[in-house]
């Protein structure tokens, strides 16, 4: 068995492998472990293309670690205004990115082209090694480590390390060894997802309505292209995924309006069901979670990327400042200090969608008459408006974080 690494990152999907970047770029020697085969490149676009809304603070993020660059290359959508509106029963909020003093309030990327980039990077750096296809079959926690029996490729191999992490998904085979419990809900509902040809560019805007059944939202690809999120009932994306083309353009447009013109196209379609989820801890002996494996969120306002960055950002400096002081990167300390940087955003983000999400489904007469009445308010407010934007840009909470987390320094 080799030297324990500082670090070894389980799971190499877009939170994971940024994550072994931010730790490398700490200084930490990292082990990252994928089941799947890496990418060699972006790859060719799925029909639906899967994006993500990755907002300013989050570009910051990856700026930083100079992962930001090859993202940029791929030309992604600049989101300049956000309209929210109650579906088409009045009350509006537009965020626009002047007002808010950013190029962009953020930016919509294929998930494809995050996780090149992270994996180019892994692949630039000698200190990051590699393990995939591989998973973990045991896991052995010991006072000055943590034992991973390898299975897969790396079948019988044995790796050592200071901090284990894992970032292995909503169903964490990390999160199940570590005996760290869940907590939430299902929300009977699925989220479809789709790409819609539109009559007029979108020109930078993205659109959240609120309706009855959930939200719709449009996202902006570029052109004439949107990526489209509509939730829907689980008998309503059933029938969604099996409407021809005329049938579903024509519900869409219904329930959108005419902002964009006529919908002229739609592509492939898929669902995926929607649900709440919190690790009860999001640390237990030399074991850390970030990202979906830590929390699941409704996707309304696009947070959950941006929420798992941050999870990266934090740990990644908490680990980092133990390294410099020559201490242990999965001592407890360290651990407490990462799960107390993020409990605090993590739970006012899904107060924030949760809210959203509960508050434009009431139906009740009282509570459409108050949220449109809110809805008028925080647009006319700039103080009000600002605090909702800078929650959508992912910059609510972080004046400590004064420095980037590529460059090995840490301010407090």
């Amino acid at each position: 068995m080799s030297e324990p690494f500082d670090a070894a990152v389980v799971g190499g999907g877009m939170v994971g492998a940024v994550a072994a970047v931010a730790l490398r770029r700490q200084g930490l020697s990292v082990g990252l472990i994928e089941r799947g085969r890496p990418p060699e490149g972006p790859g060719q676009p799925g029909d639906p293309e899967r994006v993500s809304a990755v907002s300013e603070g989050s570009r910051r993020i990856l700026t930083d670690l100079g992962l930001w660059p090859a993202i940029a290359d791929s030309e992604p959508a600049a989101i300049e205004t956000i309209e929210v509106t109650d579906g088409g029963r009045g009350g509006r909020v537009l965020m626009d990115r002047d007002e808010a003093g950013v190029d962009a309030l953020g930016y919509v990327v294929a998930n494809r082209r995050i996780v090149a980039s992270a994996w180019e990077a892994v692949r630039a750096d000698p200190g990051i090694v590699v393990h995939a296809p591989a998973g973990v079959a045991d896991w052995q926690w010991q006072d000055r480590g943590v034992r991973l029996q390898l299975e897969g490729e790396g079948g019988g191999q044995t790796l050592s390390t200071r901090l284990v992490i894992g970032a292995d998904s909503e169903h964490s085979a990390t999160r199940a060894a570590a005996r760290i419990g869940m907590r939430g809900w299902h929300h009977n509902r699925y989220a479809l997802v789709a790409t819609v040809e539109t009559e007029r560019p979108l020109a930078g805007r993205a659109f959240e309505r609120f309706l009855p059944e959930g939200p719709l939202a449009f996202l902006p690809l570029g052109g004439a292209t949107a990526s489209i999120v509509w939730t829907l009932t689980p008998s309503a994306a059933n029938r969604a995924l099996n409407w021809d083309q005329a049938t579903l353009l024509s519900h869409i447009q219904d329930r959108f309006g005419p902002a964009l013109g006529g919908l002229q196209h739609v592509g492939g379609r898929a669902t995926f069901p929607l649900a709440l989820r919190l690790a009860r801890r999001f640390t237990e002996k030399r074991t850390a979670l970030v990202g979906n494996a830590a929390h699941l969120l409704h996707p309304v306002a696009g947070q959950g990327l941006n929420l798992g960055l941050r999870d990266v950002q934090a740990l990644a400096e908490e680990a980092g400042a133990a390294r410099s002081c020559d201490w242990d990167p999965g001592n407890t300390a360290v651990l407490n200090r990462y799960e107390r940087a993020r409990w605090g955003d993590t739970a006012r983000v899904m107060a924030f969608t949760e809210g959203l999400n509960r508050l434009f489904a009431n139906d009740w007469a009282p509570a459409v008459g108050l949220r449109q009445l809110g809805l008028s308010v925080v647009g006319q407010s700039r103080p009000l408006k600002r605090i909702l934007m800078n929650q959508a840009m992912g910059l609510a909470g972080r004046d400590r974080h004064t420095q980037g987390i590529g460059n090995g320094k840490v301010s407090r």
